[in-house]
């Protein structure tokens, strides 16, 4: 007899093994999401850095209406990468199911909704993007997400 097969013959236990409890449809979609947007931050954040790196001090590109300096252009896609890092680093939490990823995301969501409207571009690019920053506080505002999160094995470290 196979290892598997025992294993499923001893019952439900044996078959888990060390892994965490399974997070709600909420959370997992939740996860999906930020690595998504972390992607996009990351990617958006290497753009802006390489623009100004490669057009030089004397060049500038627009941003929220204003003509930001190739020095500028750097430290704004390194703030977007840091962005892009931190909900990659809460998506990954998330697997764990801490208490503390609720508020971190919900801020994460809350600044990046400011950040893009201070772009000050009406467009479908706006909207998609503020849009997807909705989805996620509304999903882990769900009372799945909730009752996952504040379940009391979840503080513990697995």
């Amino acid at each position: 007899m196979s290892m598997r097969a025992t294993a499923r013959s001893i019952g439900p236990v044996a078959t888990r093994g060390f892994a965490p409890p399974a997070a709600p449809l909420s959370i997992r979609t939740v996860r999906l999401l930020l690595m998504l947007e972390a992607g996009l931050l990351i990617l958006s954040g290497l753009f802006a850095a390489l623009i100004g790196i490669v057009l030089g001090p004397g060049n500038a590109i627009p941003f929220a209406g204003v003509e930001v300096s190739a020095g500028g252009a750097v430290a704004l896609g390194l703030f977007y990468g840091a962005l892009g890092v931190a909900a990659t680093y809460i998506a990954v939490e998330l697997r764990r199911l801490p208490a503390w990823t609720r508020v971190a995301t919900i801020v994460l969501q809350a600044v990046l909704i400011v950040l893009f409207l201070a772009r000050g571009d009406f467009s479908v690019s706006l909207g998609v993007s503020v849009a997807l920053c909705l989805a996620i506080s509304g999903l882990m505002l769900s009372p799945s997400a909730g009752a996952a999160l504040a379940a009391p094995s979840s503080t513990a470290d697995r």
